[in-house]
Formats: C-alpha cells, sequence, structure tokens
C-alpha cells in the first residue's frame, strides 16, 4: 500500500513539473574551470539587458523568466576570457546549457567592473615566482598574493599603504639609500631595502627609486632566500616583492576615480583599455595618477605625478609581443630621525611632538623615475615556449636629506638634550638594464609528469652620486627633559641660508659600475599528481667594473611537496640559497681588502591548503635562516670604517597566512609571523653584541584585513571593512641599548558597489596612535587620516 501510494505520488508530481514546465522560460547551467573545478562566483549576464546572476559553490547558474527570443549570454570572471554565447529561447522553455569551462588569460583585469565575483582575495595565480606554469599546491616555496581589489577596497593611495596589506611585511618606511628615495621593509628577520618593490615582472628596477600603485595587477610576496631564479640584485635573504603591472585585455574599458582626503589630499587616477584594431590583436592600456598631499605635520609636502601605457601584440597564435612603461616623477620631504648623544632607553623617553616637523616646504627631494619592460612569448611546440625579456631603468634623484639628531645638552644645556639638524644633498643617478631569457618545457609520461625552465641573465647596474653634508646646520636646545617644548622655537629652514651653506661645501662623488652574467635551471617531476620533487641550480659571474674584481657564486635549490589530499592539502619541504656579492674595499694605505660572497642557507617545512574549491587557502611554515660570512662596519686601529667578513647571523620563526572567501560576499586576508632573529658572531671588536637581536626586528607582527559586501537584495553591493597592522616592539640597534615601542593601528571602512561606480570612505589609525617604524633612522608615523573616493566605471 505504501509503496503503491508512493508511486502514485511520484506520477503526480512529475505531471505538476510537467505542466509548470510549460509555463516557465529561463537558462540554467554549469561553470567549470579548466581543472573541471566548480566555479563559483562567475557572472553570468544577458547582454544588452539588466538580467544577471553569478554561480553557487558547486558553479550552477540559473536566469529564470526570461521571455521568448535570441540572448547573447556573457560569462566573466577574473582571471578568465571572457565568454559569449548565443542563445534562443522558446516560449515554455527552459534550456539547460552544456558545461561551461573558463579559459585561462593574461587578461587578468577583464573583471574591472565585475561586482559579484566570490574568489576575489583567495587566488595565489603566478607563473613568476617559479619562472613556471606551476600552482601554488605544487610549489614548495612559500609566497602570497596581494591583489589590485584588495588595494581598492582599502583606498591605498601610494605603494607603501599597498605593502602594509602584505602579509610577512613588517616595517615598511621611506628609506634613504645612495641620493634617492625608496621603500625599506623587513622579511623573516632581514632588511628588504632593496627588495621592497624594485623587482617589476620579474626584473629588476632600480632600489631607491619609488612608484605609484594605480598600475598594480597585484603584488607577490616571495618568502626566503631566492636568489636561484632570481638572483643577488635587489633582494634580501628574506624575500622580495614583485609587482606585477596590469596588461591590456580585448575590450573597451575604463574608469576614472577621484580620492580626496585629510591634509589637503588630493588624487586622480585614470584605467583606459581598448583594442587599436577590429581584429583585437594589437590591445593599449593606458594608467596615470596625479597625487598631492600635505603633511600631517606643520611642514611637508608629497606631490607625484605617474603616467604608465602598456601595449600587447598577438602577433600570431604562437607570438604575443608585450611592451609597458612607467614615468614617475615625486617631490616629497625626507627627513629622519636618529639617536646621537642622547643618554635614553627607548624613543618614548623623546616626548616627541608628532605635530612638528622641523623641515621646510621648500627644501625636499625630487625624483624622475623612467621603468620600461617589454617581452616576447613564443610558442616553439606543444611542449616547449620560449619567453625573451628586457628591462630599463633610469632613475635621476636631487635628494635633501633631513637628519634629526637627539644628543645630550653640554655646558649650560647639561642634562638636558639638544637637537642638531644635519642636511645632506646628494644628486644621482641609477641605470639598471637586464636582459633575459627564458625556455620553459612540459612533458607528460603516464604516470609521471616534468616542467622545465632553464635560462640566462644579464644585469647592469651603474649608478653616480655627488654629496655634500652640513654636519651641523643648528642646533636646538630644550629647556627641560622633552622635545616638546623645543618645538615652539623650532625655525623653519630657509633655503636661500640653505643654498648658501651649500656652496660653500666640498662634495664628494661616488661611482658603481657592476654587471652579472647567469645561468640557472630549475626542473619539477610530479609523480602519480601527487609528489613533486624540485631541484635547481644557478651560476652567477659577477663584475665589479669600478674595481677591475671578478667574483663566481652558485646558488642550488631543493624542494619536496606531497598533496596529502589531492588538490587540497600539501606538506612541503624547501632548502633554499640566496647571496651577495661584495666588492673590495680600499683603504687610505691602498691596502685592498677582498671579500667573498655572502651566504644565506634556508631549511623550511610546512603545510599549504586550498579548501572549499580554493575559497580558503593559506601555509602554515617553520624556517631557520643561517648568514655566513656577513661582510660588517667596523673601526681599524686608525680610526677608519672598514669592511671585515667574519659575522654570522640566525633567523628562525613561524609563518601564517590566510586568504579567504567562506562565504559569498566576506572577504579576509591575514598573515602572522614570529622571528626569532640574533646576531651569533659579530668579531672581537663587538662582542658584546653577539646574541643581541639586529635592529628593527620585531618578535610578533601580524597584518589583517576583513571585508564584507552584501551580495543581494536592495542593499547590494554595500560593504564595510577592517583591518590592523601590529608589531612587537624592537631595538633601535644592534647594540640592543634603545627600544622602539610596538604598535597596533586600525583601519575602517564603508563602500557602496555598482557595476559603473564605486563611492568608498575609509579611517585610517582609528584610534589615532602616536608611533614610529624605524630601520637605520625612525620615522613618526601618521596620525588619524580621512579618505573619501568615488570611481566611475565606463
Amino acid at each position: 500500500m505504501i509503496k503503491e501510494y508512493f508511486i502514485c505520488l511520484l506520477m503526480f508530481t512529475g505531471v505538476l513539473s510537467g505542466v509548470s514546465a510549460q509555463n516557465a522560460t529561463g537558462i540554467r547551467g554549469k561553470v567549470t574551470t579548466p581543472d573541471k573545478t566548480p566555479a563559483e562566483g562567475v557572472n553570468i549576464t544577458i547582454k544588452g539587458s539588466t538580467s544577471g546572476t553569478v554561480t553557487d559553490r558547486y558553479g550552477n547558474f540559473e536566469l529564470p523568466q526570461i521571455g521568448p527570443g535570441t540572448y547573447t549570454l556573457v560569462v566573466s570572471y577574473i582571471g578568465y576570457r571572457t565568454i559569449q554565447k548565443e542563445i534562443e529561447v522558446a516560449n515554455g522553455e527552459i534550456i539547460t546549457l552544456p558545461a561551461i569551462t573558463l579559459q585561462e588569460s593574461t587578461e587578468e583585469l577583464d573583471g574591472i567592473t565585475l561586482t559579484g565575483a566570490a574568489k576575489i582575495f583567495a587566488e595565489k595565480k603566478s607563473d613568476m615566482v617559479a619562472r613556471m606554469p606551476l600552482k601554488n599546491l605544487e610549489n614548495p616555496q612559500v609566497y602570497t598574493v596581494v591583489p589590485k581589489e584588495l588595494l581598492t577596497e582599502q583606498i591605498a593611495t601610494d605603494f607603501r599603504g599597498a605593502l602594509l596589506s602584505s602579509p610577512g611585511v613588517t616595517n615598511v618606511m621611506l628609506g634613504v639609500g645612495s641620493g634617492g628615495t625608496g621603500l625599506s621593509m623587513r622579511m623573516r628577520g632581514f632588511s628588504g631595502a632593496d627588495g621592497a618593490g624594485s623587482i617589476r615582472n620579474g626584473m629588476a628596477t632600480n632600489f631607491v627609486s619609488l612608484s605609484d600603485p594605480v598600475n598594480l595587477e597585484r603584488l607577490e610576496i616571495i618568502k626566503g632566500p631566492s636568489s636561484t631564479l632570481f638572483g643577488s640584485t635587489l633582494i634580501s635573504y628574506g624575500g622580495l616583492v614583485n609587482r606585477v603591472t596590469k596588461k591590456p585585455f580585448s575590450e573597451e574599458r575604463g574608469e576614472v576615480g577621484l580620492t580626496a582626503g585629510a591634509y589637503g589630499l588630493g588624487r586622480v587616477t585614470l584605467d583606459y583599455n581598448t583594442p587599436l584594431n577590429e581584429e583585437k590583436t594589437f590591445l593599449f592600456r593606458l594608467n596615470t595618477a596625479i597625487h598631492r598631499e600635505k603633511s600631517f605635520q606643520d611642514q611637508g609636502i608629497n606631490r607625484t605625478f605617474m603616467i604608465a601605457p602598456a601595449f600587447q601584440y598577438h602577433v600570431s597564435e604562437k607570438l604575443t609581443l608585450n611592451l609597458d612603461m612607467e614615468y614617475f616623477e615625486s617631490e616629497r620631504n625626507s627627513t629622519y630621525v636618529g639617536i646621537g648623544s642622547a643618554k635614553i632607553n627607548s624613543f618614548d623617553d623623546l616626548h616627541w611632538d608628532f605635530q612638528r616637523s622641523y623641515a621646510s616646504n621648500d627644501v625636499t627631494s625630487s625624483a624622475k623615475v623612467l621603468n620600461v619592460f617589454a617581452n616576447a612569448e613564443f610558442v616553439i611546440d606543444e611542449h616547449w615556449t620560449s619567453d625573451s625579456r628586457v628591462s630599463y631603468s633610469n632613475t635621476d634623484n636631487n635628494a635633501n636629506y633631513l637628519f634629526l639628531l637627539v644628543n645630550s645638552g653640554t655646558g649650560a644645556y647639561e642634562g638636558q638634550k639638544t637637537l642638531q639638524r644635519r642636511l645632506m644633498n646628494l644628486p644621482s643617478n641609477f641605470n639598471t638594464i637586464q636582459f633575459q631569457q627564458n625556455f620553459t618545457a612540459a612533458h607528460q609520461w603516464e604516470n609521471i609528469s616534468n616542467k622545465l625552465v632553464f635560462g640566462f641573465d644579464y644585469t647592469q647596474l651603474q649608478t653616480t652620486d655627488s654629496r655634500t653634508t652640513i654636519g651641523d646646520y643648528d642646533k636646538l636646545n630644550t629647556k627641560g627633559d622633552t622635545i616638546t617644548v623645543l618645538n615652539q622655537d623650532a625655525p623653519v629652514i630657509n633655503v636661500n641660508t640653505y643654498q648658501d651653506a651649500l656652496a660653500g661645501q666640498t662634495r664628494a662623488a661616488n661611482h658603481r659600475d657592476t654587471q652579472t652574467f647567469s645561468a640557472y635551471v630549475s626542473d619539477v617531476v610530479t609523480v602519480f599528481d601527487r609528489l613533486h620533487i624540485m631541484a635547481g641550480l644557478r651560476v652567477d659571474r659577477f663584475h665589479d667594473r669600478a674595481n677591475a674584481y671578478l667574483q663566481t657564486a652558485w646558488s642550488p635549490k631543493f624542494g619536496l611537496v606531497y598533496q596529502v589530499v589531492a588538490n587540497q592539502v600539501s606538506l612541503f619541504a624547501n632548502y633554499q640559497n640566496g647571496f651577495r656579492n661584495v666588492a673590495p674595499s680600499n683603504l687610505s694605505d691602498d691596502t685592498r681588502l677582498v671579500f667573498k660572497p655572502e651566504h644565506a642557507n634556508q631549511i623550511e617545512g610546512g603545510v599549504k591548503f586550498e579548501l572549499l574549491h580554493g575559497m580558503i587557502n593559506g601555509t602554515v611554515s617553520y624556517y631557520n635562516i643561517k648568514v655566513q660570512d656577513k661582510v660588517r662596519s667596523v673601526f681599524n686601529d686608525n680610526n677608519e670604517l672598514v669592511s671585515v667578513q667574519d659575522g654570522t647571523q640566525s633567523s628562525q620563526g613561524l609563518e601564517f597566512d590566510l586568504i579567504a572567501n567562506p562565504f559569498r560576499g566576506f572577504h579576509i586576508i591575514a598573515g602572522y609571523g614570529y622571528n626569532d632573529s640574533r646576531l651569533t658572531k659579530v668579531g672581537e671588536n663587538q662582542s658584546e653584541q653577539e646574541g643581541n637581536r639586529p635592529a628593527a626586528t620585531p618578535y610578533n607582527s601580524a597584518n589583517y584585513w576583513a571585508s564584507y559586501k552584501i551580495p543581494g537584495g536592495k542593499l547590494q553591493g554595500l560593504g564595510f571593512g577592517l583591518g590592523g597592522n601590529y608589531s612587537d616592539g624592537y631595538f633601535f640597534n644592534d647594540a640592543n641599548t634603545v627600544k622602539v615601542s610596538g604598535f597596533h593601528t586600525l583601519d575602517a571602512s564603508v563602500f557602496f558597489e555598482q557595476p559603473k561606480f564605486r563611492v568608498g570612505l575609509k579611517l585610517n589609525n582609528l584610534a589615532n596612535k602616536e608611533y614610529w617604524m624605524a630601520t637605520s633612522w625612525a620615522i613618526p608615523q601618521q596620525t588619524r587620516t580621512f579618505l573619501a573616493n568615488l570611481t566611475f566605471r565606463f
């Protein structure tokens, strides 16, 4: 009886469904990635109408209540080619389409107007980290990717703000160089002054040059010594940051943005893309930004301009040519605080007035930066490809540094502090040229596959500068034990007085001219799609032409990855090497000191995961880095500052990063690092520093950003964001005598995003914290700041 009743119920339900189907009209289907994984968050629209939806976490979609007619279905998703399908729908018909497979593309900004993508942050796609198409779960090296969408949410108006969002990066600040102002940072306990974004599209630029984030597609934060593939020029033992720029794509599209905020901030940006021929084989894209801003202090300016055109020409199915350029102008104050003879235990003892700069808007550093990148990608056959690259960078700097040295008062000011203002004028020119040829191969033999890259590299670095210093421009005396009292009497630096003082100074000229010839190979063998074995080797022939000196260095690399859960969880281990060629040093008695290359060796292991169809991915790792033959600067018996090669340093720690879109509309990116770095050997002259922590190296650091955008309903597109940066306190110097207090800053935003426009409000440093960032010099950081952004898309 029950069985008969159940059969009747099924028949009745089927009849009702058939009647309903006769009246229903619509389109349904499923979208997958190239590896047949369901693609969530893919935008499905009807061309020329407002109808649209996004796929669910199983890749399914449905467009109900579509009237009869012929339609063009548009399928679009960030990082994949836009697919268009013509569909004819009859009255009362529900069309079920065959599965649609997304096609990977270099057109990674196809999503410029997308608002519904669910995997905005949780993508770790990069061919540059391994110089071959190697997935994150196949790669034994740790890296993370910060996409442009995160920078948009955070209203990042400069490159420093972009780096602050990068897991594993600490102490990001404007760094003083040989006549230029660039960015410095810390990664895994090592200074990254040469690695804070001076690698662009995998190629070298100038390390004391700034840039603008307007043409950033993403940042790739590559952890650990990476000399095997990236050489020794412009990277640190802790890792490097690779700037990947926006590329042209095959549709006409663009956006104009206006950002305004506190302290006179005004910023206008443009991103315009268009094909230049009907065949859409010749593509053009232009990004530009004009930025004007005053300091949060009483004096200080920041004026920048950038224009970045890019071209792409699809000559044939096998050959693609790319050309992109950046021209960047900058004028800003370069002011740094240091501790001279003052006896203090912490920067808190200064009671610094963060509203006073002791600087002048008339005495600034200026720079003109040109970066050019071109490459030719050629498909040789089904297994082999060729990538020929060239990069050119030139920077003209006219630096006017202001150094504020806090000293102990003498005479009538005994027991107080004096603030000595030291000025340095340092015009300079930097020129970097790099040529690179890569060949990549992919083969499959039953259960074994092989991916290979081998290449050749030539890098030339030339710098000239002429410097003069006014060591004691003036001294400002306190009236007690606080700098705050002094501020009221600090005169603004007079530009005419400064120029007159420079005219009477002797200039010291410096010249650097190096070239490096390199060859490298990296091979990955995969067994049963689970076990990935990597081995690599690099040889560098370094030629210091200014000192007529030649040096050869080798850099090996090994890695092992096992996917304990296929395409979801990997265990990995690696051995990586980094090195630095050291030029000889000439003493006043014509003695020449010659050094071996420094070497850093890292052992690392951990787990990588990509769960829920890639919507949650992260890495947990432990690393141990040891540096041998470290070159240090000491004073000899003749009171000369000379270099000696007797130092060692160890750095070990734990790192965790997470990029996730666990449910529709919610995005999070977070990173945490614990680092125990020590100077294990520093030589007889500074033996008291053995066991000390290197300067500017906190034990604990973290950064995070979470946002939620309402995916549907009347409030669709309304979103909120909250994030912050945390750092333990650390020592200002290697002697570990002066501390810099830690900080925890919070930022918040609210935004409303639609296909044609975006409105965003942002409040940085919610609690109005006064804090420092420091390496060899210190800079007081910006207090609470309000930003507003309006972007139109077309």
